[in-house]
């Protein structure tokens, strides 16, 4: 009633309500409120009690009795966290107080894939931050997830926004996914079944296939690649009765990837029915029912007519022969078994590919290992030295990025360093740092884009190489 009665006294005006004079009984003692005594007037006296109960009522308020449900306590994480000098490299890089040329969040991922693998976890006090990063970049939510642990999925839990990192239960995730109407939380949890047991995964997707929409048939089906096998020949067969397009095309997608299935069958016979006497094969005339509902399509692959784009088509969905001379075969072959080594990962073919004629999209489906190697023997460093560079899959081994950091030196173009970069900064071995040290250290101070470049590339190696000191 107090504040009340002093409300009132500054709404009506002091000259026709006077301060209640025990306005602050039981507060403080109003000596020690400057303002408070007669000589500052009724209106310092006014604000002074307004200043000192609005203060009292937002520090002393008690809120009343929780009535609900308790809430249980995070389960204990039994992992160590990590050092703080890994924490502050995390927080650097997460509040932009270092600025890394391509960007801070690749190495903040790099930090969480180094801080899960070491089996650490960060400070409880930055999970948030991490949980909106993930909610912000899908690419990292398995990392934070990993890094998050039990108090993670716990806040994960207490808001709808981060609930990808909840962890799923497997025994209820077929009876969540019936009733869940959230389709990111679907292919969660299909994508989390079919990882554990792709047969129970595709029984949730055949119980609920006739009641689902055609995006959300076509949805289903890609998250069917976890775990595809040929058990799910079967399935997939039907699907390319679909009416819908697009849950046909995803369903010959699919069946690229199995090379034992009847679709792949139908298309060796097509294959073998072209192929004539010397070996060489005869481009197809258009295709007919059976072969649309194979998934041989109109569309032109780049740089080809019809006739050749259908011959692609169905040689990158039959199974792959023994590897020939690469050398000798037709462009449209070699395109064809080229889609096909990449559809079934095929490594042997992948390599001899690789080998014979590298692009960027057959050494990405290599390893580091195999695919460095490939790119280390090439004699010119040129944009297209660069490009095959970006498409290596990394970490890259030390003894490459070593050779790789002179090999740039070399080269006649300004632009190569340019254009290599991003994938310099991204896998990079730490074991380069003195070679690039050393060529910024020769670059001439008129060169700025390159001292630049150079010395974004320093920053990120020096960075990477504190994160793996920290997680060794």
């Amino acid at each position: 009633m107090t504040w009340e009665s002093v409300l009132s006294t500054a709404m009506v005006g002091t000259g026709r309500r006077a301060v209640p004079p025990d306005a602050l009984a039981g507060v403080v003692d109003p000596s020690d409120v400057d303002g408070w005594d007669a000589g500052g007037g009724p209106e310092a006296t006014v604000l002074a009690a307004a200043a000192v109960l609005g203060s009292y009522r937002r520090a002393g308020w008690v809120p009343p009795a929780w009535r609900g449900e308790r809430v249980a306590p995070a389960a204990d994480d039994p992992r160590p966290e990590c050092s703080p000098a890994a924490t502050q490299v995390l927080e650097l890089l997460l509040d932009r107080n270092i600025r890394i040329d391509g960007g801070n969040e690749l190495l903040a991922r790099q930090w969480l894939a180094a801080c899960a693998k070491a089996d650490r976890r960060p400070p409880a006090r930055l999970l948030a931050t991490l949980l909106r990063l993930g909610t912000a970049n899908p690419a990292f939510r398995d990392e934070v997830a990993a890094v998050a642990g039990p108090r993670g999925a716990w806040l994960a839990a207490r808001n709808p926004r981060w609930a990808w990192a909840m962890p799923l239960d497997v025994g209820t995730a077929a009876e969540e996914f019936a009733i869940t109407g959230a389709w990111t939380r679907r292919v969660a949890l299909l994508t989390a079944v079919r990882r554990h047991d792709p047969a129970a995964g595709l029984r949730m997707v055949e119980q609920t296939w006739r009641a689902e929409p055609a995006t959300g048939r076509a949805t289903l089906l890609e998250a069917l690649d976890t775990g595809l096998s040929d058990a799910d020949e079967p399935f997939l067969e039907s699907a390319l009765e679909d009416r819908s397009t697009s849950v046909r095309a995803a369903a010959a997608a699919l069946l690229d990837r199995l090379p034992s299935s009847r679709r792949a069958g139908r298309m060796a016979t097509r294959v073998r029915a072209l192929t004539r006497a010397d070996g060489t094969v005869e481009l197809p005339d258009k295709p007919d029912a059976a072969a649309k509902r194979d998934g041989v399509t109109s569309r032109r692959e780049p740089g080809y007519g019809p006739r050749a784009s259908w011959l692609i088509q169905v040689v990158g969905a039959a199974p792959l022969p023994a590897v020939p001379d690469l050398g000798g075969a037709s462009p449209e072959l070699v395109t064809g078994w080229t889609k096909a080594a990449l559809f079934q990962r095929n490594r042997t073919w992948l390599r001899a590919l690789a080998e014979a004629s590298p692009t960027p999209e057959v050494l990405g489906a290599l390893d580091p290992d195999t695919a460095t190697g490939v790119v280390a023997g090439l004699l010119d460093v040129d944009a297209r030295f660069a490009g095959l560079l970006a498409a290596c899959p990394g970490p890259w081994p030390a003894g490459f990025s070593v050779l790789v950091t002179q090999l740039l030196q070399t080269a006649s173009s300004e632009g190569v360093l340019t254009l290599a970069f991003a994938s310099l900064a991204e896998h990079l071995d730490a074991a380069a740092l003195p070679g690039v040290e050393d060529w910024l250290t020769r670059t001439p101070t008129d060169k700025r884009a390159r001292r630049r470049t150079l010395r974004g590339l320093a920053n990120a190696l020096t960075i990477r190489q504190t994160i793996q000191q920290e997680f060794s």
